[in-house]
């Protein structure tokens, strides 16, 4: 049985950025939303990858999307911002928002900024390793549409409301911890349904409450989260940091990315950096991030596993990989690419020959 078919990185990101300005969006934007979905695949996290970029196409020609959209700043507090995103490409717009906050840290040691009326933002480890690549630390999170259970409850009311953290290493690649919410991503279950698969039962209720390995029955009733009460608890304050506190939506109000197409969907996201520095100094704060990651690296290894992972090591390593090999792209996302490159009158990127 074959794998996945692997694509060239450069080929598949030119595409997705044709595609985006053939939708309408601006070069700058269709940029830094092709790098973001790009920078999913190439980590393996597919959910977040090109497998999108019919959705965005969608959303722009139905007009929830905003191309002349510009990030807003609205309050202004010094270390603290609001910003609304106006319904602007939730990719581009969350990553100025994340080079804001950047900004701000580098004058006040510590930042926040907050963001109302944006839209799906994809893969949050991209902006917390944006803070890494300036040399800081950085804290991203999102609400999203009501897809999860809280705790002892069988309705949706949460999002999937990740948190990503990245912290930076020295010789070491960055820490970076990316997780939903919930136990898996919304995008998993629809996925496997889309594919005929089914799910494992932990994942989701149907819409009476019952546990169901069929993906349509768990996208008709609720997601469930991660660890029960202790996820469904960081959920719910999620939605009140990235949403609420913003000025913004929360998860009943927010627009389904897959429904409702002409409605924008008031996602809101909070994106914070800390200045190293500011904390101690940073060449040896490097040395013990390298030092606490080579000793649990070295660590015996559990029963059944090869040794123990650092948050995002998996990541780092298929990243490395895919960038030498070519991205293996699920089905799933190969057929959504070949429909919007039909839909926007492009040829679909062609799958590297298969290796010997």
């Amino acid at each position: 049985m074959t794998g996945p078919r692997r694509y060239a990185p450069a080929e598949l990101r030119a595409f997705c950025t044709q595609a985006l300005a053939r939708a309408g969006a601006r070069p700058g934007d269709a940029d830094l939303v092709a790098d973001g979905l790009i920078a999913a695949d190439l980590r393996g996290v597919h959910s977040h990858g090109a497998l999108r970029i019919g959705i965005y196409v969608d959303r722009l020609r139905a007009g929830s999307i905003d191309p002349g959209a510009e990030l807003e700043i609205v309050r202004d507090a010094g270390a603290v911002a609001v910003a609304d995103a106006h319904a602007g490409l939730g990719i581009a717009m969350a990553a100025r928002a994340m080079d804001l906050a950047i900004a701000r840290a580098r004058a006040h040691g510590i930042a926040a900024v907050g963001v109302r009326n944006g839209n799906h933002c994809g893969m949050l480890a991209q902006y917390a390793l944006r803070a890494t690549a300036a040399g800081q630390v950085g804290i991203a999170a999102s609400n999203a549409d009501a897809q999860v259970a809280p705790w002892g409850a069988r309705a949706k009311f949460l999002g999937t409301n990740p948190l990503a953290v990245a912290v930076p290493a020295g010789d070491e690649p960055p820490i970076v911890l990316d997780m939903a919410t919930s136990v898996v991503a919304h995008a998993k279950v629809k996925g496997a349904a889309d594919r005929g698969e089914s799910i494992p039962p932990d994942w989701a209720v149907d819409p009476s409450g019952n546990p169901t390995t069929d993906p349509a029955q768990a996208l008709a009733g609720a997601l469930l989260p991660f660890g029960g009460p202790k996820g469904s608890g960081i959920s719910i304050l999620i939605d009140l940091l990235a949403g609420i506190l913003p000025g913004g939506r929360s998860g009943p109000e927010i627009v389904p990315l897959y429904q409702r197409l002409d409605e924008p969907q008031g996602v809101g996201h909070l994106f914070m950096a800390l200045r190293i520095d500011a904390f101690c100094a940073p060449q040896a704060f490097a040395q013990r991030v390298d030092e606490t990651v080579r000793r649990i690296r070295a660590l015996p290894a559990a029963a059944g596993a090869a040794r123990a992972y650092l948050p995002g090591e998996l990541e780092h390593l298929r990243a490395r990989e895919s960038r030498t090999r070519g991205i293996p792209l699920p089905s799933d996302a190969v057929a959504e690419v070949e429909r919007t490159a039909a839909l926007v009158g492009l040829a679909a990127p062609r799958p590297l020959p298969k290796e010997a």
